[in-house]
């Protein structure tokens, strides 16, 4: 999974870490956006408003980044995997030396692991 060619911008790197972090929130506001939209799913394009085309225009963003996280995270091994859980969705709020304890690896190695992710992450999305 190591795509260290990649130079990505901070902008990016932070905006892919907001994502991570909020990926259970976005799920909850498209599943909230598809009821709103009268029945209309992902796979139809409604044309009843602007509104409806709006959401739906958002919505496939936020679906793309969806998609773009899991099938990363699928596609990670056990360690990167954790590395992910450790520092995007645990209540334990731990420091880069936590989680390499937490983990049993050196701290570069789980950094490691979250930069690659990241940069695959963009990669799928096109923001490379």
């Amino acid at each position: 999974m190591n795509t260290s060619n990649m130079k990505l911008k901070s902008g990016t790197i932070k905006h892919i870490e907001n994502e991570i972090k909020t990926i259970k929130e976005t799920k909850k506001e498209l599943t909230k956006m598809y009821t709103e939209c009268e029945g209309e799913d992902r796979n139809h394009i409604p044309r009843k408003s602007l509104t409806v085309a709006f959401y739906n225009k958002r919505a496939r963003k936020m679906q793309d980044i969806i998609d773009a996280i899991n099938e990363t995270y699928n596609e990670a091994t056990k360690d990167q995997q954790k590395v992910i859980e450790l520092r995007y969705w645990s209540q334990k709020n731990l420091t880069w030396e936590g989680i390499a304890i937490e983990l049993n690896m050196h701290r570069n190695t789980a950094q490691n692991y979250k930069n690659d992710f990241i940069e695959m992450v963009a990669a799928r999305l096109g923001w490379t």
